[in-house]
This record gives structure tokens, C-alpha cells and sequence, in this order.
């Protein structure tokens, strides 16, 4: 029988680090269009000292913005879900646990609802209804 899961908390904190920027600058964006400019004056000095300029922020940022989620979903899945595989020549076993692990669900929960704010924001920004 063959396990698959991982118990480490540096996976983890770096799930949560590939996942604020996409937080950070869906927080800038919803303010900015609020009225509340402070943290995107705020972002723009380094942003420019970086490199991003304010109308696309460049492929770096952007790559980092949508797979962030994607790979921090991936890193952390795994965490909390238990995979037990067994194959024998007449029968395959496979069976999924699920471990009370709350940070990394919590950051694999959050990762999700960033892509689906990204993949809705999407959505209604290229309909032509």
C-alpha cells in the first residue's frame, strides 16, 4: 500500500506567500474603485522602482497574480488530504482522507475564492451582454 501526504510548515507559509499579492492588489482594486486611492499611491512608487508600470502591470506580476492561487492550492491540498493506494491483479483500492488540518485548508479555502473572484471578474469584464 502506497501513502501520499505531506506535514510541512514551511509548504504552507509558502502557499500563504504566493497568495497575497493576488489578495493584495484585488484589495487595491476594489478600494481604488471605492474612492479610497491610499494604498494604490501608496503601491506606486515601488511598484515603479520595480518595474510595473500603471496600466498593464507586465507578465511577471501577472503570472504571479493568477498561478499564485493555483500553486498554492497545490502545495497545500495535499497537506490535509490523504491518498491510500493499493493495487493488487484483481482489484485497485483507493481511498481519500481527509485530516483536520485547519491552516492549510483555511489557505487552500482562500486560494479558491481568489480564483473564482478572478475567473467572475473575468467574466464581467469581457461580456457583451
Amino acid at each position: 500500500m502506497k501513502t501520499i501526504t505531506f506535514k510541512s510548515n514551511w509548504l504552507t507559509a509558502a502557499a500563504l506567500l504566493l497568495t497575497l499579492p493576488t489578495a493584495y492588489f484585488i484589495l487595491i482594486g476594489l478600494l481604488s474603485e471605492f474612492g479610497i486611492t491610499g494604498p494604490l499611491e501608496a503601491t506606486k512608487p515601488i511598484a515603479e522602482k520595480w518595474g510595473i508600470k500603471d496600466p498593464p502591470p507586465g507578465f511577471n506580476i501577472s503570472s504571479l497574480i493568477l498561478f499564485g492561487p493555483m500553486l498554492a492550492i497545490l502545495l497545500t491540498v495535499f497537506q490535509f488530504l490523504k491518498i491510500e493506494w493499493h493495487l493488487a491483479k484483481e482489484e485497485f483500492f483507493l481511498h481519500f482522507t481527509f485530516q483536520k488540518r485547519w491552516f492549510p485548508i483555511l489557505i487552500t479555502a482562500g486560494s479558491s475564492m481568489l480564483l473564482a473572484f478572478l475567473f467572475f471578474y473575468m467574466l464581467g469584464e469581457n461580456c457583451n451582454c
